[in-house]
């Protein structure tokens, strides 16, 4: 493979990265002002002014981090990490990515073979921080992948010198 090869790549790469990246931040930013869902910092004290009987408040309760201060549903940040990872995943035809990521929300480095490990992991993490419903990161998780793999499979083809 020769330089000029690569440097398409690199490019193809970035710019599909970048474009589901777009797509999914503003189909997000869409959804959240569209439904407006309470966080859990508000649902969870407030739960018995819902109109459900099933679900019982509770006052005492507080998220790990501080709430941000908008919409709940969906998650961006799971949005994000799985158009991110799952275009890297289709860009280079592997379920295996060797990713080292540092949080910024605990002093954290972690090692993921796979998009999908990474995925789960962000899914996981959002909830047990207390910032969202387990629904708004899975549907978020599952859009960001439906968009990077049309994104890949639609725009950024290779071009082949026939």
């Amino acid at each position: 493979v020769d330089g000029i090869t690569i440097a398409g790549n690199l490019k193809r790469m970035f710019a599909a990265i970048d474009m589901s990246q777009a797509d999914a931040l503003i189909a997000v930013w869409h959804a959240k002002l569209l439904y407006g869902y309470w966080r859990p910092v508000t649902a969870i004290p407030l739960a018995d002014t819902d109109d459900n009987p099933a679900t019982v408040a509770d006052p005492t309760w507080t998220p790990m981090i501080a709430t941000p201060a908008y919409p709940e549903y969906p998650s961006g940040y799971n949005v994000v990490t799985a158009a991110i990872s799952r275009g890297l995943e289709e860009l280079f035809d592997t379920r295996h990515l060797d990713l080292t990521l540092t949080s910024t929300a605990v002093p954290d480095i972690r090692h993921y073979d796979s998009g999908a490990a990474l995925r789960q992991d962000v899914v996981n993490a959002r909830v047990w921080l207390g910032i969202h419903f387990r629904t708004a990161d899975t549907v978020s998780r599952d859009l960001g992948q439906r968009l990077a793999e049309w994104t890949v499979s639609h725009y950024f083809q290779p071009i082949h010198d026939d």
